[in-house]
C-alpha cells in the first residue's frame, strides 16, 4: 500500500493520541507522522510521562529506531538523553525500560509493533542490525565527500554528516545532516529511494515553503525537489528507505529564500494545517 507523499508538514499541528498502535505501550502518547496502513511501518513521536516504566522482560516484534528529542529514557541500564540514537532490531530483549523524567522521542517502526513477554531475545533477532546507543553530540562527523551517499560531485561545503545506521543487506540509511547559516545549493535532486526527514533545529527554504523545527516530510522515489537554502542553519534527521541512497542532480535558477507555504498534503494532514496554529513563520523578534 505504501505511505502518502507528505511534503512538508510542521508536526506540531498533528495531535497526540493516547496509546501506541499495536498495543505495545497503551499508556504513552503517540503522534503519527506517517504510516503504511497496510504494512504497519510508521514514523512517530512518542511522549512518555514522567515515572513511566516497564519491569517485565519483553521484546518488540519489529525493528524500533529512535532519536530522543527531549528528556530521557532508559533501556537495559542505558540512559538515552537528548539527541541520543539507537536502532534496536526485532526481538531485542528489554529487561527494563523506563523514563523517570519523561521524554519525547522520534521513533520509527518497521511494522506494527507488538510487545512479547520473554526471558530471552527472539529466535529471529539479528544482532547485525543493532546500534545500541550513540550520543550524536560527541559522535565524529564527516565534512568531505561521503562515498556511501553516492551523491557524485555534490559540493559538501557548509554541511556535516553523521551516519547513524546502514542496513547490511538492503543499504537503507539513517543519518544526521547539519547545515551552516546561509548555506544553499543551486541544484535540484532526484533519489531512487524514499527520502524522509525530520527537522530537529533551524530552517530550510524549500521551493514550497520554509521548513522549521518539527517539520517533517515523506517523499516517494523519483520526485524532483530543491534547490534549498538556510537562513540560520539547520539540523535534520534523514532516512533513505527502499534501497541504497543515491542522487541525480539537475540545474535550476537557484533557491527561493522567501517561499510561500504551498505543501503537498493528503488528508488528514491538510485539515491539520488548515485548522492548526501557523508554525510556518518567522520567530517574533
Amino acid at each position: 500500500m505504501g505511505r502518502p507523499h507528505v511534503e512538508f508538514v510542521q508536526s506540531q499541528v498533528i495531535p497526540f493520541e493516547l496509546g501506541l498502535y499495536g498495543g505495545a505501550r497503551d499508556d504513552i502518547e503517540c503522534r503519527t507522522l506517517s504510516i503504511d496502513e497496510g504494512g504497519g511501518d510508521s514514523s512517530t513521536q512518542l511522549r512518555y510521562p514522567a515515572g513511566w516504566k516497564r519491569t517485565e522482560p519483553h521484546y518488540i516484534d519489529v525493528d524500533e529506531e529512535f532519536f530522543v528529542l527531549e528528556g530521557a529514557i532508559e533501556i537495559n541500564g542505558h540512559n538515552y538523553g537528548k539527541h541520543h540514537y539507537a536502532h534496536l532490531p526485532a526481538g531485542y530483549l528489554r529487561n527494563s525500560t523506563s523514563s523517570p523524567t519523561g521524554a519525547t522521542v522520534l521513533t520509527f517502526f518497521s511494522g506494527e509493533p507488538h510487545a512479547v513477554v520473554a526471558s530471552s531475545a527472539s529466535e529471529t533477532y539479528d544482532e547485525r542490525l543493532l546500534v545500541e546507543q550513540i550520543d550524536t553530540r560527541i559522535m565524529q562527523g564527516e565534512t568531505g565527500k561521503r562515498e556511501y551517499m553516492k551523491s557524485g560531485d555534490w559540493d559538501t561545503s557548509g554541511t556535516i554528516h553523521k551516519k547513524l545506521f546502514q542496513h547490511p543487506d538492503n543499504g537503507e540509511l539513517t543519518w544526521l545532516i547539519g547545515m551552516m547559516p546561509y548555506w544553499s545549493t543551486p541544484k535540484t535532486e532526484v533519489h531512487p529511494t524514499v527520502e524522509e526527514e525530520f527537522a530537529i533545529l533551524g530552517d530550510i527554504c524549500f521551493p514550497i515553503g520554509v521548513m522549521r523545527d518539527g517539520g517533517y516530510f515523506w517523499r516517494p522515489p523519483g520526485i524532483e525537489h530543491g534547490p534549498f537554502a538556510s537562513w540560520g542553519g539547520a539540523l535534520h534527521l534523514c532516512r533513505a528507505k527502499g534501497g541504497p541512497y543515491a542522487t541525480i542532480w539537475g540545474e535550476s535558477d537557484g533557491p527561493n529564500w522567501n517561499p510561500d507555504y504551498t505543501p503537498i498534503l493528503p488528508e488528514p494532514y491538510k485539515s491539520h494545517v488548515e485548522t492548526g496554529e501557523n508554525f510556518n513563520q518567522e520567530p517574533n523578534h
